[in-house]
């Protein structure tokens, strides 16, 4: 009886294993990370415009007989510790003695659980405005232009109506934003609000 009630806490294994998987790559990132799921590649786009997450990394195992779960997948290294993340279209349900099975193993590895599932990712105005932000990821943003955002910045926080005012560039300012966004080069505030001139933007 015992083992069986174990058996029911486990972190599911990879949806797709037979596809093969798109790479997720940013300036957090230590690696290039696989994506078999499109709400992984949302919730790795929050993540890497999420100023509390450091770094994104991969594990690729291991494997763990009791209770039988994998440890490979996405780690957040964030401000407040490091979280083996799991996304999910609901989140599964655990009773209290699952999780403690399941969080001593993870602590066992130095890691905690962080679940989210389609309503958390999908939850607006974050995550248009995520999706918004890593369209323009790649675009060219001259040396010029970024010497001129950042000076600006160094005077704080501005609305990017406020830093285009001031700064000056000779470029879209809110694609550049973004862009530069992607490359943790500075941040953007794109929780409370939809992205518009009026979005504050900070240095990195």
């Amino acid at each position: 009886m015992h083992m069986n009630a174990m058996s029911t806490a486990q972190l599911p294994r990879a949806r797709y294993p037979a596809a093969r998987p798109l790479l997720f790559t940013s300036c957090k990132c230590r690696a290039a990370i696989p994506v078999y799921d499109p709400l992984l590649r949302y919730a790795l786009e929050q993540a890497s415009l999420d100023p509390s997450v450091r770094e994104i990394s991969y594990r690729t195992g291991p494997q763990i007989e009791c209770p039988p779960m994998s440890l490979a997948g996405v780690v957040l290294r964030r401000e407040d510790g490091t979280f083996l993340l799991r996304v999910h279209q609901t989140c599964p349900e655990r009773s209290d003695e699952e999780d403690a099975r399941l969080n001593f193993v993870l602590q066992q590895h130095g890691l905690r659980l962080l679940e989210w599932d389609a309503k958390h990712i999908h939850r607006e105005p974050l995550f248009s405005n995520a999706r918004t932000v890593w369209s323009h990821a790649g675009r060219h943003v001259s040396l010029i232009d970024r010497l001129k955002l950042a000076v600006t910045l160094e005077e704080g926080p501005q609305t990017v109506h406020e830093l285009e005012e001031r700064a000056r560039p000779g470029c879209d300012v809110v694609a550049a934003v973004c862009a530069l966004a992607c490359q943790d080069l500075l941040r953007l505030n794109i929780e409370d609000a939809h992205l518009s001139p009026r979005t504050v933007v900070l240095g990195p």
